[in-house]
């Protein structure tokens, strides 16, 4: 039965707003799509959800088709936010709607007076390894994170590692912080049929058989590592695959251009689509690889190498911070900083057909988990936001 007292969340939705989304817009855009659901269903009418949106590019809200939220528009943009916030001048959200609990779903959060406040902490890289972060972003999400962090009633992130980094490093009580996986779609990532896979190929002008990476080209995916670990395999590798770098220009990127440039000039297939990569195409492209590899440097989860498995693609993927959780046994794991043994370890995959087999069927094994159940993550969320409600006032 659905409870009589109403819970009132509001949630910061500019992050899927944008034309093209980053991996958190991904992550927030599914989430929103699974609690949209999940209000479907009596017990969960108690739950009022309104979505703020950018003034200016509000109207893509509507791709969505969301049926049980309400839209409003809010009159700052998220440029000026973040300048105000920056300044110390931002005024309290609450002022604008009232009291209700408040969801932000990108590290940083408004102030409120009195009103519960939840943001999203994905990770610590920023502060962990600011070598491999734009500096002006970094400067602005040590300030800002530190200040959501302190005034949170409660706090939303991605995996067991961020959990236990968010404790140690803001002081925040375990039981104050609550892990909502992200949320794959099952019905848009499964393996895709031959025809499928042979069309984006096309569309994108990726020809023969190949090494898939996925990911923002920036030194924290490590991409300097993979080239040269691609660079080591043996002639008839380099002959019969190419490295396919799907992803978008990122940051302090100019180490990583250089040396594609050069493995090209000495005749090596290093390669990149002809244009952005859709949503809608990825599945296809991921189904088509021979394996792919996730040799990131750090992660607050790591969702590509998940996606992988759900399209029944054999993984490579590091053995550090979130990812041995994300990819559970479902992939081989590497050191990030062994260029050597991540080398060895491609040319072994490419070469064991037993093996891929082996990680293929281990891949569907894990993301069988509950963890990857989209419903309960959905749940995990209204019930942190739900607990956050009834504490009340927040430290703002």
């Amino acid at each position: 039965m659905a409870s009589s007292t109403k819970t009132k969340i509001f949630i910061d939705s500019e992050v899927i707003c944008l034309e093209h989304f980053s991996g958190i817009g991904h992550y927030t855009a599914a989430l929103l799509k699974q609690v949209d659901k999940l209000l479907d269903k009596p017990e969960y009418a108690h739950y009022e959800v309104t979505l703020g949106v950018p003034w200016r590019i509000g109207y893509r809200i509507k791709r969505f088709g969301f049926r049980n939220f309400r839209i409003v528009r809010m009159p700052i943009g998220p440029r000026v936010a973040n300048k105000l916030k920056m300044y110390g001048v931002l005024p309290p959200i609450d002022l604008l709607y009232g009291k209700q609990t408040y969801v932000f779903p990108h590290f940083s959060s408004w102030p409120t007076m009195g009103s519960p406040s939840v943001p999203v902490i994905y990770d610590l890289s920023f502060v962990l390894h600011p070598e491999f972060s734009a500096d002006l972003n970094t400067r602005f999400l040590v300030k800002q994170t530190k200040l959501a962090a302190g005034r949170a009633t409660k706090v939303i992130t991605i995996s067991t590692n961020s959990k236990k980094e968010i404790a140690d490093h803001y002081k925040v009580k375990s039981e104050d912080i609550s892990i909502v996986y992200p949320i794959i779609d099952k019905h848009s990532f499964y393996p895709r049929s031959a025809s499928e896979i042979k069309t984006v190929r096309a569309k994108y002008s990726v020809f023969g058989k190949y090494i898939l990476f996925v990911g923002n080209i920036e030194p924290r995916k490590n991409l300097a590592t993979l080239l040269r670990a691609y660079a080591m395999l043996d002639a008839k590798q380099l002959q019969d695959y190419s490295l396919l770098l799907v992803g978008a220009k990122g940051w302090k990127d100019g180490e990583i251009h250089e040396l594609i440039t050069a493995l090209q000039s000495k005749g090596l297939k290093v390669v990149q689509p002809n244009g952005y990569v859709t949503d809608d195409d990825m599945p296809s492209l991921l189904s088509g690889a021979s394996i792919f590899t996730y040799v990131s440097r750090y992660e607050g989860f790591g969702i590509p190498p998940v996606e992988a498995m759900f399209c029944g693609t054999p993984v490579i993927s590091s053995d550090n911070s979130s990812l041995p959780e994300a990819v559970g046994s479902g992939a081989m794991l590497v050191d990030a900083n062994d260029t050597k043994q991540i080398s060895e370890s491609i040319e072994r995959l490419l070469g064991d057909q037993k093996l891929q087999k082996k990680l293929v069927e281990a891949g569907f094994k894990h993301i069988e988990q509950e963890m990857f159940n989209p419903e309960q993550a959905a749940k995990t969320f209204l019930d942190t936001v739900q607990q956050a409600s009834k504490i009340g006032v927040s430290n703002a």
